[in-house]
């Protein structure tokens, strides 16, 4: 359970929350791994697409990691799976809505 009420955060601060509890305890986003998030709510034009997209990415590229025995993790190595997914995603939903 946690201390933070949802329902009052920005949509940059739920997926940044998101991503540090997948990181575990004692973890921290980077400056750049803010933008990123940033850049990433532009692009897929909501807070919930992106969450959906960052789940079907994040577990098993971080797991992924912790078996090469890295202890850090920047969003940079995701970039281009999360991008291609959230253009995959509107592509489609721009398809079903076309007919």
């Amino acid at each position: 359970m946690s201390i933070i009420n949802i329902n009052t955060m920005t949509a940059s601060n739920l997926v940044s929350q998101y991503v540090v509890e997948l990181l575990g305890a004692g973890h921290f986003l980077s400056r750049d791994d803010h933008a990123r998030i940033d850049q990433w709510l532009a692009l897929s034009g909501s807070a919930d697409e992106l969450l959906l997209v960052l789940d079907e990415v994040l577990p098993s590229r971080l797991q992924k990691s912790k078996e090469q025995g890295k202890k850090v993790f920047s969003l940079s190595s995701v970039k281009k799976s999360v991008e291609k997914r959230i253009q995959d995603r509107r592509a489609l939903v721009g398809s079903k809505s076309n007919g």
